[in-house]
């Protein structure tokens, strides 16, 4: 709740007694709001409906919380003082007084006895509670159809960019296995072949399967961390995979291999 003070006696004031307040009190010029110690003046305050916390008054310069959601009753005040702006003419005294007004219900059946009893429309002038309360509901159908489309905005530029990061990896995957196809074809044709320590090897699998999530990872990914360690030229991939294979192989069941993955047991 928003609450005011008198900038001419200092006195505190909910937001339904200003005006009665500003009557009285020769002084009242302005009021100011108690939280953000901003002034209004004349009637200015009525469209005040939230304000900010108190750590973003005390510690505005040291702490930066992330930026909280509007709470559905804010919402909902900033309906009732939208529509107060400019409602149809039979409704503008009841809407400039329910603008004054703190905790708005936003239940019907609430609401209803909310505006009987605070605007004095009991009896025959309920059909008027009910025009008031389709105004505010209309707006608010408007706002959230509003939400909706730029929720749908952004959901769409979410899918754009993953399928852009999608497309991107494919594309280097593609251009890195064209090269391991090009280093294949000249390993191939080459004698000299460089000499690949088989146990420094086995080494080197343990320690990266290991440090792997759930000890595993594809045979092709350990293939290319055995070369880099090993300093090894990548038309040696083709020797370096068989050792790796063979390693396996030897290693009783520690280290087995299922079709593209490797793992440790």
């Amino acid at each position: 709740m928003v609450v005011f003070s008198c900038d001419g006696c200092g006195e505190m004031l909910k937001k339904s007694q200003v005006d009665g307040h500003a009557n009285r009190c020769r002084r009242c010029d302005s009021v100011s709001c108690v939280d953000c110690s901003v002034s209004f003046w004349g009637d200015e305050y009525s469209k005040h409906t939230s304000c900010i916390t108190e750590a973003e008054r005390y510690e505005k310069t040291v702490w930066k919380g992330a930026k909280k959601k509007r709470n559905p009753q804010q919402e909902w005040m900033d309906i009732v003082v939208h529509c107060s702006s400019n409602p149809p003419a039979h409704l503008r005294s009841y809407m400039t007084t329910m603008s004054e007004l703190d905790n708005i219900p936003r239940n019907e059946k609430k609401f209803v006895n909310f505006a009987s009893n605070s605007l004095h429309l009991r009896g025959n002038n309920t059909k008027v509670v009910e025009e008031i309360w389709n105004l505010l509901k209309q707006e608010q159908g408007k706002r959230i159809a509003a939400k909706e489309v730029i929720k749908k905005q952004e959901d769409l530029k979410q899918e754009l960019k993953k399928q852009q990061q999608q497309e991107e990896k494919e594309k280097e995957v593609a251009v890195s296995d064209k090269e391991d196809d090009s280093d294949s074809s000249s390993s191939d044709d080459s004698d000299d072949k460089p000499t690949i320590d088989a146990k420094k090897v086995k080494k080197i699998t343990k320690k990266t399967l290991k440090e792997a999530p759930n000890k595993s990872m594809k045979v092709k990914k350990l293939r290319k961390i055995l070369g880099k360690e090993l300093g090894l030229p990548r038309s040696a991939k083709n020797q370096l995979k068989k050792i790796l294979l063979e390693t396996a192989k030897a290693s009783k069941n520690k280290i087995k291999v299922d079709g593209e993955i490797i793992c440790l047991h």
